[in-house]
């Protein structure tokens, strides 16, 4: 007999091959909600600019969304005030899809500029990153003093405990030394957190671990404890510019790519040669191997043509390693594989290639651009139970992903678009558009079930998510708001074969303590798994013996959950 999570894993196994049979070009979703985030409350004057942005999300098992970004002067984000202490401040948010409301909200920082760049959940821990250039900057009781001179920045990892209604920090740290030191990933992986960046500083601190710079600025990937605590640090990079900007965990192999802009990169034993003249970027991807009380280089990789190449994004699913960015040269290399430039000089196209990760060694397997005339920009990339998901923005007129064309409908519109992974190919099976006259960017994603969240912002009076239509109530020329948006992924739904069954249906929706099953007229009576929005198992019932079955709910956290063994996959949101 299967394990109790071996059911849930193979019917998520199932799902993604489902998605994989899937005809070539799907029709795309359409958005079903979207929210302006931190609302400046009055109008400003003088040289100051009401500005917000969502940089990133992250889901829970609940199906909870958090957000984290940044924001200038006094906002609102549902029915939470907050002021800036300085010029721009970090803020750290929990919503609630179900009620569609924020359920808490939190800010940080100081009297200068701090911004937030990256955002991990692990169960009730939740984890933030960025940098700040403030003197001291206050992260609940915990206040960090910058190293630098005035204006330089520092690097930062902060934790917050969420208690379900209510958040509180816990502690943060600092990254750095007298120079400007960024920190751009995150991401958290049982009792260890992970970060990633770069520095400039001749020297860096990482708790007692100092980092050396070998050129204009390093990569560093470190390792810190629950609790806090800094573990090991590493660096890479040669005598230019070495940028990170993401990093993913799978068990003891740490991913981060980025860029390099020198004739040459280290990384650990590895040397990557620039393939472009000089003062160009070169994309790279390595993986470092966490023996827990170090951390070392294992492989690295290369891609790029003669022209800029830009790498700000990873994901992993078990050996399969994801990353995204575009080129703007006539072609670029991954691998063996060559893609090419739809527009003309001096654009950029997106796009999205796989590796495997074979122990020692890691290699190409494929790669996609989408693109048109103008220029296209990737923002986001997730890898979850539907699939391969990138998000971003275009500025041309129209813009081809696979056989979908978007089009534009002023400046820069956000896109979102699926992939799907056949092993050796991978391909596009939908894309969809939103926007205003305006710029509208897409800086993070996540998925939860079958809905997909895209974050970010927009420039412009108004801007458009399908029917529905956000507007920026003091909007001057450049004045960004921050935005969350959704759309649902009906392909979890797909079948394979035979006739066509009727939906099971179940109810209460929400449910409280218990819920009903009614299946459908020639279902084939089976055992049935409620996973929470992460797909990890929280119940298992029996097959139901009749035409309907009642599902004991009592002791379940509210949120949202997926039911498995009823033809397609059921939403329950449990109160």
């Amino acid at each position: 007999m299967k394990s109790f999570s071996g059911l849930c894993a193979a019917g998520l196994l199932v799902l993604l091959i489902l998605s994989f049979r899937l005809p070539a070009v799907a029709q795309a979703p359409t958005w079903q909600s979207a929210h302006a985030v931190a609302v400046a409350t009055a109008a400003v004057t003088g040289n100051n600019l009401n500005l917000s942005e969502v940089t990133a999300t992250a889901t829970d098992g609940a199906g909870n969304v958090y957000l984290t970004g940044h924001f200038t002067n006094t906002v609102t984000l549902g029915s939470t005030t907050l002021t800036s202490f300085g010029e721009a401040d970090i803020f750290v948010a929990k919503f609630n899809p179900a009620s569609n409301q924020f359920v808490w909200v939190q800010r940080a920082g100081g009297s200068g500029t701090d911004r937030a760049h990256a955002l991990a959940v692990s169960g009730t821990s939740v984890y933030v990153a960025g940098h700040f250039n403030s003197l001291m900057a206050s992260f609940g009781a915990t206040t960090l003093t910058n190293a630098g001179p005035v204006n330089a920045y520092d690097g930062y990892v902060a934790k917050l405990t969420d208690a379900g209604s209510t958040s509180s920090f816990v502690w943060s740290q600092r990254i750095g030394g007298r120079g400007d030191d960024h920190a751009f990933s995150l991401a958290a992986s049982g009792s260890n957190v992970y970060v990633a960046g770069h520095f400039a500083s001749p020297t860096a601190s990482f708790g007692a671990t100092t980092l050396t710079s070998a050129g204009d600025s390093d990569v560093y990937v470190a390792k810190l404890t629950d609790a806090g605590s800094f573990v090991w640090a590493q660096r890479a990079g040669g005598r230019s510019a070495d940028l990170a900007f993401a990093l993913a965990v799978s068990g003891t192999s740490v991913y981060i790519a980025g860029d390099f802009y020198g004739s040459t990169a280290n990384f650990g034993a590895t040397t990557l040669t620039n393939v472009g003249p000089t003062n160009t970027f070169d994309v790279f991807v390595a993986k470092l191997t966490d023996a827990g009380n170090s951390g070392s280089f294992v492989w690295a990789q290369r891609a790029g043509g003669r022209v800029d190449d830009l790498c700000g994004m990873l994901a992993v699913s078990g050996t399969s390693v994801y990353i995204a960015g575009e080129f703007y040269g006539t072609t670029t290399n991954f691998g063996a594989i060559t893609l090419t430039n739809a527009g003309p000089s001096n654009t950029c196209d997106m796009f999205v290639a796989k590796l495997t990760d074979a122990g020692s060694t890691g290699s190409f397997v494929w790669a996609q651009r989408a693109g048109g005339a103008g220029n296209e920009r990737a923002g986001a990339l997730v890898v979850g139970n539907t699939g391969v998901h990138v998000a971003g923005g275009f500025n041309g007129a129209t813009t081809n992903f696979g056989a979908t064309t978007l089009t534009n409908a002023g400046g820069y519109d956000v896109y979102v678009a699926k992939l799907t992974d056949a092993g050796s190919t991978g391909s596009f099976v939908w894309a969809q558009r939103a926007g205003g006259t305006g710029d509208d960017n897409a800086f993070a994603l996540a998925v939860s079930g079958t809905s997909v969240y895209v974050a970010g912002s927009f420039v412009g009076p108004t801007t458009s998510f399908g029917v529905t239509t956000l507007t920026n109530p003091y909007f001057i020329a450049f004045e960004g708001l921050g935005l969350l948006s959704s759309l649902t992924d009906l392909t979890l739904a797909a079948k394979t074969s035979g006739p066509a069954v009727a939906p099971a249906h179940l109810f209460p929706n929400p449910a409280q303590g218990t819920a009903t099953l009614r299946r459908p007229v020639g279902l084939a009576p089976e055992a049935l798994t409620l996973c929470d929005a992460l797909g990890r198992p929280v119940r298992r019932y029996p097959a139901p013996t009749g035409a309907t079955a009642a599902l004991d709910l009592r002791g379940l956290p509210t949120g949202l959950y997926l039911l498995y063994g009823a033809g397609p996959v059921q939403r329950l949101q449990v109160e």
